[in-house]
């Protein structure tokens, strides 16, 4: 099963799961030393993002919300005959934050992307994306979410129904999720630390272009993780968070252009009629740190 969103939503739901915002981040990911079927290949994922988000807060709390994030990502072996594969992914968004009562809010946003190899840019390298994300609060300790994520990926129209909850069990343990895209448990040691259980759904879609710059190509990422975490306040807003885990039907797969799928709903894909390819690697361990610069709301 094949979870859709995109890691840069994570962070936009934040606005709703607690009192917290994060303005700005920096992260290092890798997934090193990963194997494809029997070959002997060590095939490495990196990955570098930057974020930053500026909440313009106006009339009866209600907020505009800018963002941008940049993303960098590179695929290599240990083996000479590999090519390393080189992507990126630039966003800026838009947002709007609407307070409709004490108990009802929502999140309407708008984002475009530049995923690419950065050669020969053009506009079939972009990306238009919309987000709608509810919140109806039904006690101090609980509340809904549901709306809608819209996408258009290289491999077609990507439609996700999103549904989730915030819980707050107790002063230390809290349950919160926005299905398909995460789900975190997490239990809060004091004021400044807090550990637990995360669950991330990635997929997003990168143009890569050959050795003559020519983009006839793309990578459908399908990369779902299970990771413990934890996070330290390191002072003055200053937050210090590392995961470590391992990814499930984890899948890299490499297409050309007019290879699609009529549609995606959720994690169903709609007119697959796309060639049998191998991924280019298995399933393997992460790691991921990322430092947080992290304001109350």
């Amino acid at each position: 099963m094949k979870f859709s969103a995109l890691l840069i939503f994570l962070m936009s739901f934040q606005v709703f799961s607690q009192n917290w915002i994060d303005i700005a981040s920096i992260s290092l990911k890798s997934s090193p030393y990963n194997k494809l079927d029997n070959s002997k290949d060590q095939i490495n994922f990196s990955s570098t993002s930057i974020n930053l988000k500026i909440p313009v807060v106006i009339k009866n709390d209600n907020a505009i919300i800018l963002g941008i994030e940049h993303q960098a990502n590179s695929i290599s072996s240990n083996q000479d005959r590999f090519t390393p594969l080189y992507f990126q992914s630039s966003m800026l968004q838009m947002g709007y934050l609407q307070n409709w009562n004490k108990k009802h809010k929502s999140l309407f946003m708008t984002m475009t992307r530049l995923n690419s190899g950065y050669q020969n840019v053009n506009s079939e390298q972009l990306q238009i994306a919309g987000l709608f994300l509810s919140t109806s609060k039904r006690s101090q300790n609980f509340n809904w979410k549901y709306g809608m994520y819209f996408n258009t990926e290289f491999s077609g129209s990507m439609f996700v129904p999103l549904f989730g909850f915030n819980w707050k069990i107790n002063d230390h343990w809290r349950l919160k999720t926005v299905l398909p895209i995460n789900l975190e448990l997490s239990y809060q040691h004091q004021k400044g630390l807090r550990s637990g259980l995360f669950f991330e759904g990635i997929n997003a879609s990168y143009r890569i272009s050959n050795k003559h710059g020519v983009s006839n190509e793309y990578i459908d990422k399908a990369d779902n993780n299970i990771n413990l975490f934890s996070e330290i306040n390191l002072g003055k807003k200053i937050w210090l968070h590392g995961k470590i885990g391992h990814s499930i039907l984890r899948k890299y797969k490499v297409y050309s252009n007019n290879e699609k799928i009529k549609s995606k709903i959720g994690p169903i894909n709609i007119g697959d009629n796309r060639p049998e390819t191998l991924p280019l690697f298995n399933n393997g361990l992460s790691f991921e740190i990322r430092m947080l610069y992290r304001i109350p709301t």
